[in-house]
């Protein structure tokens, strides 16, 4: 998740303090005084920046992460327009070397491309993911971008009136995210992942209308993906072995060691899903100190979302909360680099063939996926 510094670089971007002088300088308005600017530019390798954090630490200060994220917002609205404008393959045969734009219809939306097959003789409508929602696809992938990076729907709100003059109710980001990661996620849901031999299973709390329930999460080792996740009212054995049931329908292999703090609910879940019912040999690491076999990366884990938890204070239902977990889970696993993985997202790690995602590809994949089984 994102460091203060990080964070505060987001927030320079959303309240539009960010000026484009070229391609590789920028100024920076300072958050205290508009009066004050910084500059930050390209210098051979890395980003240099004109304020006092950079020259004492020679590290990357909140100007140059919010000329990173400013730079990778450009790039996602670039990847939009593509989006719609590119040639759309035919949703009958699905090759696109055939296939020639004509013309436009009009919907309740607005213009639509329409587009014509020459092998199957038949004409069909653009399709970008965003059905419903035309002209709106790089506003959703924002909002989906920021909420998860740790701005709360509020502070997106306000991003869209001071930046682009838009008014965007909080109430309707949320839909959008809602609407958009539970497609994304049933798309995700189908496929399993490569696995490491090793898993981590740990438990942390949220705060949902002031009442606390518990967040499972089960993380693989070698490859740091999250695998399963759910939020449950209790912490009893029933909760930890729907916790393993899940990472083992998700996994392609079953692992020969999970690491868990000393809760009780563990052994009682790992003896009844693995000795009585797999009947497989697994090792069972119970630990509550740093030792080699400790469970210090899926406590990591817990404290990166603990601070992403910090925006949103609580959850107003257990409906809002299961949709952040859900869309965590895509962000964490798909979208966001990891520098323990060189900067690879753990999904890339675990299989390196697979092209890198962002949140505009993973809805054009599964809203493709999800017409084609409505057809």
């Amino acid at each position: 998740m994102a460091s203060k510094r990080q964070h505060k670089g987001i927030e320079l971007v959303v309240k539009g303090h960010v000026n484009p002088i070229n391609s590789s300088t920028f100024t920076v308005r300072s958050e205290q005084d508009l009066k004050i600017q910084y500059t930050v530019k390209w210098n051979k390798k890395r980003w240099i920046c004109s304020c006092e954090d950079f020259k004492k630490h020679g590290k990357k200060c909140k100007h140059i992460y919010s000329i990173c994220y400013y730079l990778s917002l450009r790039d996602t609205q670039i990847g939009i327009k593509g989006i719609d404008e590119e040639t759309s393959p035919c949703p009958e045969c699905g090759k696109i070397n055939k296939v020639t734009k004509d013309g436009f219809s009009e919907t309740r939306n607005g213009l639509a491309q329409r587009f014509f097959c020459k092998r199957c003789n038949r004409g069909f409508s653009s399709r970008t993911g965003f059905k419903g929602s035309h002209g709106q696809g790089l506003a959703i992938v924002l909002c989906l971008d920021l909420y998860y990076r740790g701005l709360s729907l509020r502070q997106i709100s306000e991003h869209f009136q001071s930046v682009y003059s838009i008014t965007v109710s909080h109430g309707t980001i949320y839909g959008w995210i809602k609407r958009y990661v539970e497609l994304v996620s049933q798309y995700l849901n189908k496929a399993k992942v490569n696995a490491g031999e090793r898993w981590h299973a740990d438990e942390t709390v949220v705060n949902v209308k002031g009442k606390h329930l518990v967040l499972w999460s089960m993380l693989d080792g070698q490859y740091r993906q999250l695998i399963a996740q759910h939020i449950s009212r209790s912490k009893g054995s029933e909760e930890a072995l729907n916790l393993l049931e899940k990472g083992l329908s998700k996994a392609k292999n079953q692992p020969l060691e999970i690491i868990t703090d000393s809760a009780p609910s563990y052994p009682e879940a790992i003896n009844k899903k693995f000795s009585e019912e797999l009947k497989q040999p697994l090792i069972h690491v119970q630990t509550s100190i740093s030792t080699p076999l400790s469970n210090n990366k899926i406590e990591r884990f817990n404290k990166t979302i603990k601070q992403r938890f910090k925006p949103i204070g609580s959850f107003h239902s257990e409906e809002t909360a299961r949709t952040f977990s859900k869309g965590f889970t895509i962000f964490y696993n798909e979208i966001k680099g990891h520098r323990s993985l060189d900067g690879k997202t753990p999904a890339k790690a675990s299989n390196p063939n697979k092209e890198n995602e962002n949140w505009a590809h993973l809805i054009q994949k599964a809203a493709d996926e999800h017409e084609r089984q409505h057809r």
